[in-house]
């Protein structure tokens, strides 16, 4: 387990840092048909829509520090707006305060609060969530992140964020990065929602 998770913070840290490309790949790749049992049951802050006004479902694997991750929940705001929920699921590793902030996420009385402040006083400078990590991490939190984490590699996956849908046929795909925002409304089946921020430009 350890070498595994030395592999994807390098992994994590080349995209980071440019040397890999930041975007998702245009294709997907298929998941097998299991997969959408387990994500239901990971430990996730869910966000956006609820109850009768979903449309939409989408699963994200974070880590609370990940500039990309954080591209990503902007992105996915407006849609959120119209009809989408999402569970962001936290794994913790590419700082050393990663798990504390995925800790303190998977703790609070208010995760979709927490996670909101984590992303709008996002530090792109330094690369770090705006929220304090919990200094001692609790049996439980720890227990939620380590299973995440083995879902994640479970599954195959290299970095984050990585974002599971549903796609054609109700089959399970994922991608690795953060989409072309042209791709997000075939991706999430919900009409294009404009997008102004000025981060996220380059990114159509």
């Amino acid at each position: 387990m350890k070498n595994w998770i030395y592999r994807l913070i390098a992994v994590s840290a080349l995209t980071a840092w440019g040397s890999l490309p930041a975007m998702a790949a245009d294709e997907p790749a298929w998941l097998p048909a299991s997969a959408a049992t387990r994500l239901q049951g990971a430990s996730a802050i869910i966000e956006g829509a609820s109850g009768a006004n979903v449309k939409s479902t989408l699963y994200v694997f974070m880590d609370p520090n990940c500039i990309f991750c954080h591209l990503v929940w902007k992105a996915l705001q407006p849609y959120e707006a119209a009809g989408l929920q999402v569970h962001w699921i936290p794994i913790g590793f590419l700082k050393p305060d990663s798990a504390g902030k995925a800790a303190a996420l998977l703790q609070s009385n208010n995760s979709a609060a927490l996670l909101k402040e984590l992303e709008t006083h996002y530090s792109e400078k330094d690369e770090s969530g705006g929220i304090a990590p919990l200094a001692h991490i609790p049996p439980i939190a720890q227990t939620q992140i380590n299973r995440n984490l083995q879902l994640f590699q479970d599954l195959g996956f290299n970095g984050t964020p990585t974002i599971i849908y549903q796609g054609s046929g109700g089959r399970w795909a994922d991608l690795d990065g953060l989409p072309r925002l042209g791709m997000l409304p075939g991706i999430l089946n919900l009409p294009e929602q404009r997008i102004n921020d000025p981060e996220l430009r380059k990114y159509r």
